[in-house]
């Protein structure tokens, strides 16, 4: 009985570390975007995701409403929504910045779907 416990155990750390490495690393640089804003113009007009990002605001993203709906970034044309560290992350850089727009980062971290579980933001100057 005891084999067959230690078996199954092992059996259940193996599935688990293929579960973890399924997950990817990313390091991602693009544009700084709020949740509510990023979401409404991907859905109407993905074919110029880039410039959207470019032209976001500090002060929309900001914005009461549009900070309290999350952060994600735009890169290569696709928007990718943060976790719970990452909003917090992306809230401190946009409070930080002396950019209006333009604002742009690099993320590092884990990719699940298309959320980014992040580790790192850094703002590129």
């Amino acid at each position: 009985m005891k084999k067959i416990s230690i078996a199954l155990a092992m059996s259940v750390v193996m599935v688990l570390c293929a579960i973890v490495r399924a997950d990817d690393h990313v390091k991602l640089t693009g544009y700084l975007v709020d949740v509510m804003c990023a979401d409404g113009h991907m859905k109407s007009h993905p074919e110029n995701a880039e410039s959207f990002g470019a032209s976001h605001t500090k002060s929309c993203a900001l914005d009461d409403q549009c900070a309290g709906s999350g952060f994600g970034i735009i890169s290569g044309g696709k928007w990718y929504v943060f976790d719970a560290k990452g909003n917090e992350l992306a809230k401190a850089l946009f409070e930080k910045t002396k950019k209006n727009d333009h604002i742009s980062a690099t993320v590092e971290g884990v990719q699940q779907d298309n959320k980014i579980l992040v580790e790192k933001l850094t703002e590129i100057e």
